[in-house]
């Protein structure tokens, strides 16, 4: 079951790695949270040859990429990316959807949360630390 969880978008400038290089970054907003993922790792993703990191996003005077604490990666039928966070989160986003914000073709995209079947629609939101 799928419920709506948050979007993905572009960033509005180049984040900081962990090596204090400015690199290209999918801002992800999931139930509240700010997660951040690099635009190449995403394509990689997409093309299903290794998943992406998904990582915390803190501001420092500009997005600042933190700690990994979840991965993405192809789903099983090619059609959506999964993002499974360390917590056992599961969210979705349709690789149509992704493949237009990475070509700048669209500001955003919607995520959906993955839902197991025989917990009520409430989801519980674990917190998230680096």
């Amino acid at each position: 079951m799928l419920e709506r969880a948050g979007y993905l978008q572009n960033s509005r400038c180049a984040a900081v790695d962990e090596e204090g290089r400015p690199c290209r970054i999918i801002e992800i907003a999931l139930d509240g949270r700010r997660f951040g993922a690099g635009a190449g790792e995403l394509r990689q993703a997409l093309g299903g040859r290794r998943p992406a990191r998904v990582r915390l996003l803190r501001d420092d005077r500009g997005p600042v990429l933190g700690d990994t604490v979840g991965r993405a990666e192809r789903s099983r039928t090619g059609k959506a990316v999964v993002f499974e966070l360390a917590t056992g989160e599961r969210y979705t986003v349709p690789d149509a959807a992704l493949r237009a914000v990475l070509a700048r073709a669209a500001a955003f995209a919607p995520v959906s949360a993955i839902l197991p079947g025989g917990i009520p629609a409430a989801r519980r939101q674990a917190p998230v630390t680096g």
